[in-house]
């Protein structure tokens, strides 16, 4: 996928209307309206020179790195990851731009998929009374599936919908999260497999609010945000997104479900929600080590051997 394929996904996503507070890629106006504001979420701006996009019309501004750094990604260290790739291309930003005709084949292609989502978004809350949407960019291991079986028990279905796109050098690829979800999806009846495609921004809370949109828009009525949701580089404290959505949750009509996360007792033997059990020294299991036990084809002891072979065959 071209790196700069990433704003024609964005162009689709706003086609959509995936989000309540943004269209079309935002002018410097609308930009400072979403500083202001933490439940806007996750501001899409257009760089110049960007291949598929007409320019003719387009009217330009520059951001303030220092000032989009804190106001967006809460930090003043502007070699963060979210800050490298929202300035990737520079600091000049577009608006009233206008798709070139030669790429409508594939944008069509994005619209079509997200279409296809809502669809079938509608068809579970048809089928099912009660089903939870839960983001997850991860090959799973056993913390994750105890956040699982968790919200099945909740509810009637549990829709695990990762988001498909660019991705930052070290996350597993979209074929790798694709088929270890397969696999939970045939472990079990109350989980499903379906992923939309949109883009990462590294925002940490903020994120966890643009997510929570997205879903809202995309037709679901309860959304998982768990430990660390969209984080990186460890800038974040793993619990502020959940206490962000906490907060924010009457802007929205999608319901946030929370927990702190999926952890191993030694003295209740098994893998369980923090908070299950009252014991303490619970482990926390690392999906760094993990990543790192896959890429070296070994066994981590923390996930399910089945699908560490079949992710294993597939690096």
């Amino acid at each position: 996928m071209n790196d700069q394929e990433e704003y024609l996904i964005s162009y689709a996503n706003l086609y959509c209307d995936l989000y309540n507070y943004q269209s079309n890629f935002l002018s410097e106006t609308k930009l400072n309206s979403f500083y202001q504001n933490l439940y806007k979420g996750v501001p899409l701006c257009l760089p110049q020179n960007i291949k598929y996009f007409d320019y003719k019309t387009a009217k330009f501004f520059r951001i303030n790195k220092k000032k989009f750094s804190k106001k967006i990604f809460n930090t003043e260290n502007l070699n963060y990851i979210g800050n490298k790739k929202y300035f990737r291309y520079g600091d000049i930003f577009a608006y009233n731009i206008k798709l070139k005709h030669k790429y409508k084949k594939k944008f069509d292609f994005y619209v079509s998929s997200i279409n296809s989502t809502k669809k079938k978004v509608k068809n579970f809350h048809r089928h099912k009374s009660s089903v939870c949407a839960m983001q997850i960019r991860n090959v799973p291991h056993f913390g994750h599936e105890a956040v699982f079986h968790h919200l099945i028990k909740k509810f009637d279905l549990l829709i695990l919908n990762p988001i498909f796109g660019i991705k930052k050098k070290k996350d597993f690829t979209d074929d790798l999260i694709k088929n270890s979800l397969k696999y939970i999806e045939r472990k079990n009846k109350k989980i499903k497999f379906l992923h939309i495609w949109s883009n990462f921004h590294y925002a940490g809370p903020r994120e966890a609010i643009h997510h929570m949109m997205l879903r809202e828009n995309l037709g679901f009525k309860y959304f998982y945000v768990g430990r660390d949701h969209a984080g990186a580089e460890n800038i974040y404290n793993p619990l502020a997104a959940i206490k962000v959505v906490k907060k924010l949750a009457k802007k929205f009509k999608i319901k946030p479900i929370t927990s702190y996360g999926g952890y191993y007792c030694n003295k209740c033997r098994k893998y369980l929600i923090k908070g299950d059990c009252n014991h303490k020294n619970l482990i926390n299991i690392s999906g760094t080590k993990f990543r790192s036990a896959l890429k070296q084809k070994s066994i981590y002891r923390h996930a399910d051997n089945k699908l560490q072979k079949l992710i294993v065959d597939k690096l």
